[in-house]
């Protein structure tokens, strides 16, 4: 198949926004289909390819790996004010408002851009199916306005949750409004669950995963250092708070030996708040605040550490779930984890902590530092939760939408 993905950020995004798409357009091609990706480009950095360029990179180019197609925003002066919070209250909520209601999405300036790719694209590359992820309402309309030129389907993903992402008022007559999609695929349980709420049709899960080359023993022996890693956006400062009192409850509980080797690491988003939070733990362990670091000094740290904690948010479904259970070591979680993810945990080897209070936590420290590395080499869970299986998975989804599509022209 010929398939273009369409996502917002820029597949070298240092966010987890440009993850999903990018590692699926990869694996895509790895499986011998040719696959465009087609973004926005990086940190309002011009494109590498301009829109005269296309047709002959289209043709030169070796599918034996993505296109990133980077289209620069194009106009609409009060969008740019509206993400850079110089509108005043009251004009910004009517600029959203407006813009939804007229261009259905308020990255209209990026769908701009967008559009000088289209007729190349349509013309050089002649894309089968469309797969877009939400993100924002501005990649269907992307999507849309690509499948409708090339006369072919296209499928809305949903990577968060239409709920939380879009004004309450206009969830209803957005979600009527892209409800031309040939089909649907969602992040998780939980996604689909909220697309079934506003679009009334079931949404194919496709997980987000981890490379199936990270099921291999590990390298890293448990050592005489106790590293404890939080990852990820914390939500909730009292969660966080509550988090922390199970760990400095379970540390001062230790050997004095022991807890001279302890080191509490923060990777992620919300370094301030985490500093802040962990001022008083800073007398009895090291602490260290990394911030967003590349994947492979992450996947270090949790593969080393004696357990890998997050903190849970009610409003989503989490990445971080999968991506930490392919490190071999427990993970702990604060508050409660959903059903989703514990059945996900249940059907690895690697534990997770669902934790309702700190003294769980301490519980489930003390646990966690008397566990090895476990053997997730051949483990059947784990494998189906690689980006290679969810790849296979998705291309079904994609070559039966297609066919369907065929059927129903044909018919």
């Amino acid at each position: 198949m010929r398939v273009v993905l369409v996502n917002h950020c820029h597949p070298k995004t240092p966010h987890v926004c440009a993850t999903r798409m990018r590692e699926f357009s990869q694996v895509l091609t790895k499986l011998g289909h040719e696959v465009i990706l087609l973004t926005e480009t990086l940190a309002d950095q011009p494109t590498d390819i301009p829109p005269d360029r296309v047709a002959r990179v289209i043709q030169d180019h070796d599918f034996s790996a993505p296109l990133n197609l980077a289209s620069e925003p194009k106009g609409h002066p009060l969008i740019k004010k509206l993400r850079a919070q110089t509108l005043p209250w009251g004009i910004r909520q009517a600029v959203v408002v407006w813009y939804y209601w007229q261009q259905h999405g308020v990255f209209t300036d990026w769908r701009a851009g967008s559009q000088p790719y289209i007729p190349p694209i349509v013309e050089y590359f002649e894309p089968d199916i469309v797969w877009a992820t939400f993100g924002n309402t501005d990649c269907w309309n992307i999507a849309r306005d690509l499948a409708q030129a090339a006369n072919c389907p296209w499928i809305a993903d949903a990577k968060d949750p239409w709920e939380t992402f879009i004004p309450r008022a206009l969830q209803s007559y957005l979600a009527n409004y892209f409800s031309d999609s040939a089909a649907m695929t969602a992040f998780s349980e939980f996604h689909a669950a909220d697309i079934q709420k506003y679009f009334g049709t079931q949404a194919a899960v496709i997980y987000s995963g981890f490379p199936a080359s990270q099921l291999a023993p590990s390298p890293t022996p448990i050592s005489d250092n106790i590293t404890i890693s939080l990852t990820g956006a914390i939500y909730d400062r009292q969660a966080l708070d509550q988090l922390i009192q199970g760990v400095r409850s379970w540390l001062a509980g230790l050997p004095d030996e022991k807890r001279s080797n302890a080191c509490f690491v923060y990777a992620g988003q919300d370094s301030e708040e985490v500093a802040a939070a962990t001022s008083e733990l800073s007398k009895i362990c090291k602490i260290e605040i990394k911030g967003y670091i590349p994947f492979e000094e992450l996947r270090q740290i949790h593969r080393s550490a004696i357990a890998n904690l997050y903190i849970k948010s009610n409003r989503t479904f989490h990445h971080k779930t999968v991506e930490m259970l392919s490190a071999g070591r427990p993970l702990i979680c604060y508050p409660e984890e959903a059903k989703e993810a514990i059945e996900i945990s249940q059907s690895t080897v690697v534990p997770l902590f669902s934790c309702e209070s700190p003294e769980k936590i301490s519980a489930a420290l003390d646990q966690s530092l008397k566990t090895g590395h476990f053997d997730i080499e051949d483990d059947s869970g784990l494998k189906k939760l690689t980006w290679e299986s969810q790849s296979e998975k998705l291309a079904e989804i994609l070559s039966d939408t297609l066919r369907k599509s065929k059927g129903e022209a044909d018919a």
